[in-house]
């Protein structure tokens, strides 16, 4: 039953393992972003609180119809924000941009939105996985500093009690004495 179990975590652990490497690959080497939504403007297909999975994207690939992550500065704020594309217009001056709506409002945003602001299209929505994560940075804390703890333990340990010192045993005693009784004899002559 022990060994069941330990090969059990240990499985666990090396699945958890991997999906933390995929997770840091796709998004330091291929550009994804991980958002969590805070608003209800994308439902009922984006709830608050679901995170969603964006992987970069040429803009001249965006079609009406798609959603994006984007970003926009409004009064010296910058925003990520996640809408659907509702239409692409071209400015007085030749450059296209899109028109966004969240999928619960009923008017497009007020903004135009150029393909130097749009971050990604979205890939995958995982509902509800926004609720734990406020707690992320806490727990991460908290585990280095137990980490921390367990380092200045094994340290103090170290440093107090010394060298570990070995019981003598008669046997031991012996053969220091045969050797110095050679050597005392070695000398006489």
């Amino acid at each position: 039953m022990g060994k069941r179990r330990s090969s059990i975590l240990s499985v666990v652990s090396y699945v958890f393992f991997a999906f933390v490497a995929l997770i840091v690959v796709l998004h330091f080497i291929f550009g994804f972003q991980y958002v969590v939504i805070l608003t209800n403007s994308m439902e009922p297909h984006i709830n608050p609180n679901d995170l969603v999975v964006t992987r970069p994207v040429n803009p001249d690939q965006l079609h009406v119809g798609d959603v994006i992550l984007y970003r926009i500065t409004l009064a010296n704020t910058t925003y990520r924000i996640t809408h659907r594309i509702v239409a692409i217009k071209t400015d007085p001056w030749g450059r296209y941009y899109f028109i966004t709506k969240g999928d619960n409002r009923k008017y497009a945003d007020p903004w135009r939105v150029y393909p130097d602001q749009v971050i990604g299209k979205v890939v995958l929505v995982v509902p509800k996985v926004g609720l734990i994560w406020p707690y992320i940075p806490l727990v991460s804390l908290a585990l280095f500093l137990l980490f921390i703890a367990m380092l200045a333990y094994d340290l103090a340990l170290l440093l107090l009690e010394g060298p570990l010192i070995r019981p003598k045993s008669g046997k031991t005693d012996l053969l220091v004495l045969r050797r110095k009784k050679i050597k005392v004899y070695h000398y006489k002559r």
